[in-house]
């Protein structure tokens, strides 16, 4: 997608989001940029994606549901724990993405579908916009910094703690929790613990 194809996208979703939502969009965008300019990602797939990660979440949640019906199993994943807008407008985001804004490419559709909560086996694109979400520049609550410090150098690192804090959040609010955080992370954790350290020389 070249720039002129975003630039109309920024127009398109300015006037159907609230402006906070498109500025947090926006911001989004540019994080998911120099995330993938960072670890090798494709960066006019992160600057799609993470522009319109959000273009489901201020939907009515009796519309988030019917057009989550509408994915079938196959594209929708496991059933959410509960209907929620925070658990359904990423699948649901990238029907809209595909069918109001002509986005074609399968990368951008899974990464604004997985920018949530991640998904098992997530592509280096799906991690790059999932962090960007979390660690925007207006974003702040406790243990964020730690995080984008993190993210300078490891993203597995990054998001495997801002997936933590995710479940921590949830834990400490009593609020239910989808099994799927847990098991993503867990599958982050396995992974990035399988893979040899910079300087180590065991396995040589």
């Amino acid at each position: 997608m070249d720039d002129e194809a975003l630039r109309q996208l920024r127009t398109r979703l300015q006037m159907s989001i609230p402006h906070p939502r498109y500025a947090h969009s926006r911001r989004v965008e540019e994080e998911s940029m120099r995330l993938a300019v960072r670890f090798g990602a494709d960066p006019e797939v992160c600057a799609t994606a993470g522009l319109l990660h959000d273009c489901a979440r201020d939907l009515p949640l009796d519309r988030l549901i019917a057009l989550w019906h509408r994915l079938g199993p196959g594209l929708r994943g496991p059933d959410p724990v509960m209907f929620s807008s925070a658990l359904l407008h990423g699948p649901v985001g990238a029907l809209i993405a595909r069918e109001e804004y002509a986005v074609r490419d399968s990368r951008v559709l899974d990464a604004i579908s997985r920018h949530r909560v991640g998904a098992v086996d997530m592509a280096l694109e799906d991690k790059v916009v999932c962090l960007a979400d979390y660690i925007e520049p207006g974003r702040c609550f406790p243990g964020v910094d730690s995080i984008r410090n993190l993210a300078q150098h490891d993203l597995d690192a990054a998001l495997i703690c801002a997936l933590g804090a995710t479940i921590k959040h949830l834990v400490d609010s009593g609020a239910l929790i989808d099994a799927d955080v847990v098991v993503i992370r867990n599958d982050l954790l396995r992974k990035s613990r399988m893979m040899p350290k910079v300087g180590d020389t065991s396995a040589s």
